[in-house]
């Protein structure tokens, strides 16, 4: 096996489990207990895994020069865009539209991951790709039209309010873009800092910062007695470790292929999450017909453009 396939099988070992801590998240947001730390918990879980990780089997740290500090701002600014944008995005996402819906939308992933990288990496954007982004857009169209409204919500258990709905699916939209910008970011600060698990760490501990700032504006608020940790739920804790391990497994992937190649892999989320939300865990209805025909239509635009760097 080559190390671009194995850097493939890693993002989608990582894809699965984002899959299970959407699905996780959905199953949280149904009970009250620890509700509204979801993210502080998760967050907090990674940078105390990737934190224990780095010590144990990280490399020796370089010396503090130029490079390494561009590393590390480049972690950081990823820290913002996965665990503060990305991942707040995600799980208010998944309360809103629902695991399967935020899992098709998050399908815009690559779309952002290559247009960025095509302006920050200087990797190149063929006739492929454009098709591609075509295809992936139009899927996404296609779910989010007014047809398949009222498809798209049968799909959830209970009865959603499409404002809500709305709100979730733009709230996907943020969350595919943050994550796209944030495979980008990591990428370039490993040309100058190739330490994933240094990486998971200082995006975790500015998520960390972030929570922190949030609660001395909150601590002066009226409400801010009322803002406290609260002890976690199972599905809390599974939806946190499992984003852990697929961040962790999606960082190192970054080390043996290109960032349009995980960010295309880890779109195959939407698959994983369909199945365990309609199948295993039944926090959801089994799609439609509709809903695999924009699924459909997206993969087609997804197989184009993990085959067209080939053709360039």
């Amino acid at each position: 096996m080559t190390t671009a396939g194995f850097g493939g099988l890693l993002a989608a070992f990582g894809a699965f489990c984002y899959a299970l801590s959407s699905v996780s998240i959905a199953k949280s947001s149904q009970s009250v207990q620890g509700r509204g730390n979801d993210v502080l918990i998760s967050v907090l879980m990674t940078a105390v895994v990737s934190g224990a990780l780095w010590l144990l089997l990280g490399p020796t740290m370089p010396e503090l020069g130029l490079g390494a500090l561009i590393g590390a701002a480049y972690f950081v600014a990823a820290g913002v865009l996965g665990n503060v944008v990305g991942r707040l995005t995600l799980f208010r996402s998944v309360e809103l539209a629902g695991a399967i819906e935020t899992g098709f939308i998050r399908r815009l992933i690559p779309v952002f991951a290559a247009l960025l990288a095509f302006f920050l990496l200087g990797e190149v954007i063929t006739t492929p790709v454009v098709i591609a982004f075509f295809l992936v857009a139009s899927g996404v169209v296609i779910m989010m039209s007014r047809a398949s409204v009222k498809s798209a919500s049968d799909l959830a258990v209970g009865d959603p309010d499409p404002r809500e709905k709305n709100k979730g699916r733009a709230m996907a939209v943020a969350s595919a873009a943050g994550y796209g910008g944030s495979f980008v970011s990591r990428k370039l600060a490993m040309q100058t800092l190739p330490d994933p698990l240094a990486g998971v760490f200082i995006g975790a501990m500015t998520g960390l910062m972030w929570f922190a700032v949030s609660w001395v504006f909150r601590f002066k608020s009226r409400n801010a007695l009322s803002w406290r940790i609260q002890r976690p739920s199972r599905w809390q804790l599974l939806a946190g470790s499992s984003m852990t391990v697929g961040q962790v497994a999606l960082f190192f992937s970054l080390m043996f292929t290109d960032v349009t190649v995980v960010a295309i892999m880890s779109s195959i989320e939407m698959f994983f999450a369909a199945w365990l939300a309609g199948h295993i865990f039944k926090t959801e209805r089994r799609p439609g017909p509709r809903f695999y025909l924009s699924s459909a239509l997206a993969a087609t635009g997804v197989t184009l453009l993990a085959l067209a760097p080939r053709f360039g």
